[in-house]
């Protein structure tokens, strides 16, 4: 019989790099039975969905126990399927609330638990720490920092290295806006449907405000695959602004400037070395309970890896469009600002390692199959 495997990946960034890791583990195994939770990519690249992410992306205190039911019901299917399936190694991508107890049960029925892009509980939640040391038997860590943390935690742990430094940029999309009027602004607002409607307003007033100063300037909204185009509603009735999707890397390696909710297309921006500005923003109460887990002063991966703050961060009540616009009008018009941030980009993007991170991945957990390999 061949052997299985069970990946969760509860939201749009862990479907992308589960994807990749599927594809990498059936060109070691091409008779792997791969069954997951997650979405588009990891269904296309083999593996037989149990849910989609559309039902499982839900972030913050708040909206996690608005939709406690839907959850619930998620739950309790997934352990009845893990009973049925009984796979031989279970891989959990990020998505620590329901990843972690999933670990457990997983630990509980004497099945493998190898966790692929942890919990950044060394930035916040550090409590976490217990449940990962005794339900999962490694952590595959794509940020250089983050395996000596786990080590020194008596964690077993290696860095694998970041799997967008794998992602290629589509040659069919390079010139998409190869004639686009400057400035050229891109816009992100997330891949979650809370983030769309609590950012997205926010960029659309900035960019308002930043035409006063350049008539001409085009802004471009990246819209999420996994939602609909309804839930872009804030752009109605606003001056012309562009909703696109599927040509990100292409709109980020054009645009002059980016507007980001804080998550994994900073990452991606920080890749192609163009300037952008951080915007968090979540329910008031969910940030106000975060902010007592919090360990670390920064939410932008390319800050904490260069050690200091080179990307602007505007969260919670200090994301104003008033802000926004004056942060983005400094990239534009600061040469020396932008060359700069252009030079802290292109650090910490070296710092993420080398391409490959699935490949290596994929090694590792297949040592945890029972013939190990």
């Amino acid at each position: 019989m061949p052997n299985k495997i069970f990946i969760v990946a509860g939201e749009l960034s862990g479907d992308l790099h589960g994807g990749k890791l599927i594809r990498a583990l059936k060109n070691l195994r091409p008779d792997l039975q791969i069954a997951a939770i997650g979405g588009d990519q990891m269904a296309q690249a083999g593996a037989e969905l149990l849910f989609h992410i559309r039902q499982t992306a839900f972030m913050g205190f708040v909206e996690v126990a608005r939709h406690f039911r839907i959850i619930r019901h998620i739950w309790y299917a997934t352990m009845d399927f893990l009973d049925k399936f009984r796979p031989d190694v279970v891989v959990t991508i990020d998505y620590p609330g329901f990843n972690l107890r999933l670990a457990r049960a997983a630990s509980q029925r004497g099945i493998p638990v190898v966790y692929y892009i942890s919990p950044q509980i060394w930035a916040w939640h550090q409590s976490r720490l217990k449940k990962i040391k005794k339900y999962t038997r490694e952590v595959l860590c794509i940020l250089p920092f983050e395996a000596n943390w786990y080590r020194k935690h008596h964690v077993k742990a290696q860095f694998v290295g970041h799997p967008l430094l794998d992602q290629e940029s589509p040659a069919s999309s390079a010139d998409l806006f190869a004639n686009s009027s400057r400035p050229l602004i891109g816009l992100f607002p997330g891949s979650r449907v809370q983030e769309v409607k609590q950012i997205l307003p926010i960029m659309v007033k900035a960019v308002a405000q930043l035409r006063q100063f350049f008539p001409t300037m085009e802004a471009v909204v990246a819209m999420a695959p996994n939602l609909e185009q309804a839930y872009y509603s804030a752009l109605r009735g606003t001056p012309p602004i562009r909703l696109i999707t599927g040509h990100n890397w292409s709109l980020m390696r054009n645009a002059d400037a980016l507007l980001i909710a804080s998550g994994t297309a900073t990452l991606e921006a920080t890749i192609q070395h163009t300037p952008y500005v951080v915007i968090y923003k979540i329910n008031p109460l969910s940030y106000f309970l975060a902010r007592f887990l919090v360990r670390v002063n920064s939410i932008t991966i390319a800050n904490l890896v260069s050690g200091r703050r080179g990307v602007v961060e505007l969260v919670q009540s200090k994301a104003t469009p008033e802000r926004i616009a004056f942060e983005i009008h400094r990239i534009l018009t600061n040469k020396e600002y932008n060359a700069e941030l252009r030079g802290f980009l292109a650090a910490a993007h070296a710092r993420l390692g080398t391409p490959g991170a699935a490949q290596r991945a994929a090694q590792a957990i297949m040592r945890y199959l029972p013939n190990g390999n």
